[in-house]
Order: C-alpha cells, then sequence, then structure tokens
C-alpha cells in the first residue's frame, strides 16, 4: 500500500497529474459543466446517444484543451504574457 508524508506540498502549487494551478481548476469545473449539462439533456428526453456523444466529445476536447493550455503557459498561466502587453503598451 501507499504511504503518503504529512505536508509533502507546502510551497508547492496543487498539481494532479501534471495539471498544476488554475487549469486543474478549469479541468475539475469543466468536467461538473459537462455532468450537469449531459444530466439536463438526459432529463429533457433528449436520445441517450446524443447526450453521451456530447459528454464524450465535451469532455474529451476539455481534457485536450486544459493540458495544452498546461503545457503552454505553465504554472503562471497568462500572467505573464499580460505583465508585457502592460509594459509595451
Amino acid at each position: 500500500m501507499a504511504e503518503f508524508s504529512v505536508n509533502k506540498g507546502i510551497g508547492k502549487p496543487a498539481e494532479f497529474k501534471g495539471l498544476q494551478s488554475q487549469y486543474l481548476f478549469i479541468f475539475a469545473g469543466g468536467l461538473l459543466a459537462v455532468f450537469i449539462v449531459f444530466v439536463f439533456m438526459y432529463m429533457a428526453g433528449i436520445n441517450q446517444w446524443i447526450c453521451i456523444l456530447f459528454g464524450a466529445g465535451a469532455a474529451t476536447t476539455l481534457v485536450w484543451f486544459s493540458f495544452t493550455l498546461n503545457r503552454k503557459y505553465g504554472e503562471h498561466g497568462w500572467s505573464p504574457i499580460v505583465v508585457c502587453a502592460d509594459i509595451y503598451a
């Protein structure tokens, strides 16, 4: 069984499976939103296969998008880009 030390991540950003900081929250919130939309579509009487295809497609797109943003912008996100734009504006 795996053992985890207490307070291992003090001073480190939140990270799960490579997703860092705000992208982790975008990922989790997006999956929750996809699930809620899926449930509303199903309860509205839309064909279940359309609901399943929508849910799978939206979740796949969300996973791809959040990992792409994480890889491209890293831990600090768009903050350095906004700062550079303010300096040169």
